[in-house]
């Protein structure tokens, strides 16, 4: 191999690190928008919770309402007929009857002073909800009107870092060419690894002194331990 086989691989594998941070950029993108529709949709079920929760609570105030107004309709009623009494036995019997249903209609006007207060704060937490999810909806469509210009920019560098990749692959050797193809092939930008104080980055195995004598004379030299394939370092 030549006097400038590291500068070659040296650049090849800054542009397949820089192509492979470009691929998963692009790949980034369709998931950070199905983030953003997902904030979205919580947002969107927070409300509808809390909407939903304070339907059901009116229903239930409005129902016990009503069930008060039967309980204390009866309590007229019994009264009215507890003064037409006849008898002792009648009037305390009545007597009786009025004062379970006095009790309770106690109790349904409790529960629903509590209802009316759960609802009070249920109501006052809506506004925030309603912001929650106007300002994801913001968030999402500025997201969405930046994600084609963010992707066409992406692709155009990643075309550029390609073409620039494969005129520098071209600089290399006939005779390593097949093999620097199966190394990429199988391990893509991680096929390759600089060699600093005698050792691979990859995974710090010191190389021999007679690996060391063939990078600076510009061989091709695998590390022995990892299997990729070294450069030295500018």
């Amino acid at each position: 191999m030549s006097a400038g086989t590291a500068s070659t691989l040296r650049e090849i594998h800054r542009l397949r690190r820089h192509a492979k941070n470009l691929q998963d950029e692009l790949d980034r993108v369709p998931r950070l928008l199905k983030a953003q529709q997902a904030k979205v949709a919580r947002a969107e079920a927070v409300l509808s919770e809390a909407q939903e929760g304070l339907k059901k609570l009116k229903v239930t105030i409005h129902e016990k309402e009503v069930s008060d107004k039967s309980v204390h309709q009866t309590i007229a009623k019994h009264k009215k007929q507890r003064n037409e009494a006849t008898g002792k036995k009648e009037f305390d019997a009545l007597s009786a009857e009025i004062a379970v249903e006095e009790h309770k209609a106690q109790k349904l006007e409790e529960e629903i002073l509590a209802r009316m207060m759960e609802m009070e704060e249920r109501t006052s937490k809506i506004p925030e909800a309603e912001q929650a999810l106007k300002q994801s909806k913001l968030e999402c469509s500025d997201f969405e009107k930046s994600v084609g210009e963010r992707q066409s920019n992406l692709h155009g560098q990643l075309t550029k870092a390609n073409a620039d990749l494969k005129e520098v692959e071209a600089q290399l050797p006939e005779d390593v060419r097949p093999q620097y193809q199966r190394l990429v092939a199988a391990r893509g930008e991680d096929s390759m690894a600089p060699v600093v104080n005698r050792g691979c980055v990859a995974c710090y195995t010191e190389i021999t002194a007679q690996l060391y004598n063939d990078l600076l004379a510009g061989r091709f030299v695998l590390c022995k331990s990892c299997g990729r394939l070294l450069y030295l370092p500018e």
